[in-house]
C-alpha cells in the first residue's frame, strides 16, 4: 500500500513537471530541443524497460552518444545543470535556473520511479565506457577499496555546487575528461585523464561513472529511496545467471532457508536489465508497484543459520565476464 502510495505520488510530480512544460511553452517559451531529445530519449528508455524491449538500450546510447555528446558538444549534462544553479544564483540569476532545475526534477523522478534509466540507457558519457568495456579483460576491484573509491563522488558533488558561489565560474566543465573528448580539444592535464578513464573502460565497467560522476552518486542515492527493485521469482533455481550478468556488480543471489533471495543494491544498480536478459526461466522480476510487477518486493525473512552460511558481506565489484556491447 505504502509502495503504491509513493508511485502514485511520483507520477503526480511527472504529470505536474510535463504540465509546467505545456503551459510554459504556450507562454512563448520553449524547452530546448536537446532537452526535448533528453526526454524522449528517457521517454523510450522507460517504455522499453517495462514492456521487455531491452535490446533498445544499446541503440539509444548509440544515439545519445551522437546527438547529446559529439553533436551538443556534451553540454547538456545533469552535472552542469546541478552546478548553474548555484551558479545563477550567485550571480543574482535566479529566473534563469527553471530550465535547470527541470531537468534534474524529471531526471530523479525518473530515477525514483524506474530506476537509474539515464545512466544506464540514456548518458552519453556512459555509453562510450559501455562499449568500451571487454568482460573477458575484466579486473577485480576489491570490496573495500570499491567503496572508498565511490565516495569520491559525493566530494565532487559537494565542489561543484559550493564552488560557484565562491568563485562565480563553473568548475565540472575543467575537470571533465569527456567535455575533452566530444568536443575535440582540451588542456594536456585534461586529455591525459581522458586517456586514463577511456583505457581504463577497457578493464573496469564505467569506472567514471562508478567513481568520479557527482550526479551518478545523486542518482543512486534516488535509486536506493526509490520504487525499483529487483526479486527472485517462484522460478529461481539459484544458478545466478543473472548475478554473473550484472556488469554493475548490483544483484547477488543467496539461498535463504528453503526459498531462495535476490539481494538488490539499487545504488550500483543502472537498470539495464542484463540480469533479466540472461535469466533462462524469466525468474528475475521487477516490483516497483507498477502495474504489471511482482506484487510484493519485500524478501522472505531470514533464516539466520543459512544467511551466516551463504555471507551476507557486500562482494567485491566483479563486472560481468559474458559479451558486450
Amino acid at each position: 500500500m505504502i509502495r503504491r502510495v509513493f508511485t502514485a505520488a511520483a507520477l503526480a510530480v511527472l504529470a505536474i513537471l510535463a504540465g509546467i512544460s505545456l503551459s510554459a511553452a504556450e507562454s512563448g517559451w520553449s524547452l530546448p530541443p536537446k532537452l526535448v531529445v533528453l526526454f524522449g530519449l528517457l521517454f523510450i528508455a522507460a517504455a522499453a524497460s517495462r514492456l521487455g524491449l531491452f535490446w533498445l538500450r544499446y541503440p539509444l546510447l548509440i544515439a545519445s552518444i551522437a546527438y547529446l555528446g559529439f553533436y551538443e558538444g556534451s553540454c547538456l549534462c545533469p552535472n552542469g545543470s546541478l552546478q548553474n544553479i548555484p551558479l545563477f544564483l550567485s550571480q543574482s540569476k535566479a529566473g534563469a535556473i527553471g530550465i535547470y532545475l527541470l531537468e534534474v526534477a524529471v531526471l530523479l523522478a525518473v530515477i525514483f520511479v524506474f530506476g537509474n534509466l539515464y545512466c544506464g540507457w540514456v548518458c552519453h558519457k556512459g555509453g562510450v565506457q559501455e562499449f568500451l568495456f571487454r568482460p573477458r579483460w575484466a579486473v577485480r576491484v576489491p570490496a573495500r577499496l570499491d567503496s572508498i573509491l565511490r565516495q569520491t563522488r559525493w566530494v565532487l558533488l559537494a565542489l561543484i555546487l559550493i564552488y560557484p558561489l565562491i568563485a562565480h565560474e563553473k568548475l565540472f566543465n575543467k575537470v571533465d575528461p569527456f567535455k575533452a573528448l566530444f568536443n575535440l580539444r582540451g588542456g594536456p592535464l585534461l586529455l591525459v585523464f581522458l586517456g586514463l578513464t577511456l583505457f581504463a573502460s577497457i578493464f573496469l565497467y564505467r569506472p567514471f561513472c562508478r567513481y568520479f560522476c557527482p550526479f551518478g552518486a545523486l542518482a543512486g542515492a534516488v535509486a536506493s529511496l526509490g520504487l525499483f527493485r529487483l526479486k527472485a521469482g517462484a522460478g529461481c533455481t539459484a544458478c545466478r545467471l543473472c548475478a554473473k550478468a550484472c556488469p554493475a556488480g548490483a544483484l547477488a543471489i543467496r539461498k535463504n532457508g528453503e526459498g531462495v533471495e535476490a539481494v538488490h543494491r539499487p545504488e550500483l544498480c543502472l537498470a539495464c536489465m542484463e540480469c533479466r536478459k540472461a535469466c533462462p526461466r524469466g525468474a528475475v522480476e521487477t516490483c516497483s508497484g507498477l502495474p504489471g510487477d511482482a506484487p510484493d518486493c519485500a524478501p522472505p525473512a531470514p533464516n539466520r543459520r543459512s544467511s551466516r552460511a551463504s555471507g551476507m558481506r557486500s562482494p567485491a565489484f566483479r563486472p560481468r565476464r559474458g559479451s558486450s556491447g
